[in-house]
């Protein structure tokens, strides 16, 4: 018997004996072993039952390579089936032990939702533009950064995201960086932690910039890497929204409507700074406007509407009546396809269509 099956066995032995009612699986995760060095291979994290189910967990070192058995709850296989946590742990993973059939089953149950997410071209775009975001949102720190391994260090987590957007958009995951060709498409079950073999479309010059990030430690030249590969994953995602079923546009435009009424106050603000003169404040809300009107064109995938190039200071009337166009433009599109915005014409017809029972 080897040290993999040696290892297990005390393992599993250890749960029967000590944690029996408290453990509710052990696991293993294939492909997530470097040089046959054992993680994974004799098992990667367990899924407790109960709080003395936790105490299992421990790290140690036999012959030079490190072994973590640690807990993975229920709530977080549950984020990985959503794409939310690391999935290759859920996707990979062999059930070494099972208190029950019960529980196995529960574990295949989310092993076939993440299948099922994976191809849902909607969830997986939705998730892709989830990743975009988080990319963004790491871009405005490495803008500052001035000390190579910082800047390194944000390109790389960057990097991460938008290799995770791409992969979303294939219908399949990334939980690590992807570089080169060699990494999409000839990775093998042994190093699939580092590699993602389902990537069959990535956006134009993906690979070109991406080689580049592991020889580049000047941060002004990591920015623009980054930001062309930036460019060019948000072009490849955006072009690529599928087409959403009736129900979802309703929900979608109802997601709208909410927005509006929920912005209708801020039009009325920018009439009334407009009529009156008040420049300052007319720029302020025509500013938070227009940024507001960047997100929806996005969110809903609806004609990015352009309010602020109507802003000059010596005159308001452009504003003022770009305004108008700009809200009476959202409101036929409500109308357009079936959605009645919340209004009424007084406070009695509130009331009226509000009664209380």
């Amino acid at each position: 018997m080897n040290n993999t099956n040696l290892l297990t066995d005390w393992v599993i032995h250890k749960i029967r004996t000590q944690y029996q009612d408290d453990i509710s699986l052990l696991l293993a995760v294939e492909g997530h072993a470097t040089g046959h060095d054992g993680h994974g291979e004799v098992f990667d994290y367990y899924i407790p039952e109960t709080e003395k189910g936790y105490e299992l967990a421990q790290t140690f070192i036999i012959d030079g390579i490190g072994h973590d058995l640690y807990p993975r709850s229920w709530e977080r296989m549950e984020k990985s089936a959503e794409l939310e946590e690391m999935v290759l742990i859920l996707a990979n993973a062999r059930v070494l032990y099972a208190r029950s059939e019960a529980d196995a089953e529960k574990f295949r149950t989310l092993q076939q939702k993440l299948h099922t997410n994976l191809n849902d071209p909607l969830f997986v775009y939705r998730k892709a533009l989830d990743s975009l975001d988080g990319a963004m949102d790491l871009y405005r720190t490495l803008l500052f950064e001035e000390k190579s391994y910082r800047a390194r260090t944000e390109a790389a987590r960057i990097h991460l995201y938008l290799s995770q957007a791409v992969a979303y958009m294939n219908h399949t995951f990334a939980d690590s960086p992807i570089f080169s060709e060699k990494q999409a498409y000839t990775g093998t079950p042994e190093t699939r932690m580092y590699h993602c073999p389902d990537l069959r479309y990535v956006p134009e010059s993906f690979f070109a910039y991406a080689r580049q990030l592991p020889d580049t430690s000047d941060p002004g030249k990591l920015r623009e890497l980054i930001h062309a590969l930036l460019r060019t994953t948000r072009n490849f995602v955006l072009e690529r929204k599928p087409a959403e079923t009736k129900t979802a546009c309703a929900a979608s435009y109802q997601g709208l409507a909410d927005w509006y009424q929920e912005l209708s106050l801020t039009w009325r603000r920018i009439r009334y700074f407009c009529q009156n003169g008040m420049v300052e404040e007319a720029y302020t809300d025509a500013c938070n406007l227009q940024e507001e009107l960047i997100v929806i064109a996005q969110e809903f995938q609806i004609e990015e509407l352009n309010l602020l190039d109507s802003f000059h200071a010596d005159s308001l009337a452009d504003l003022n009546l770009r305004c108008r166009n700009v809200e009476q433009t959202i409101r036929r599109l409500l109308l357009e396809n079936g959605i009645r915005i919340n209004e009424y014409d007084s406070l009695d017809d509130f009331f009226a269509a509000n009664k209380q029972i």
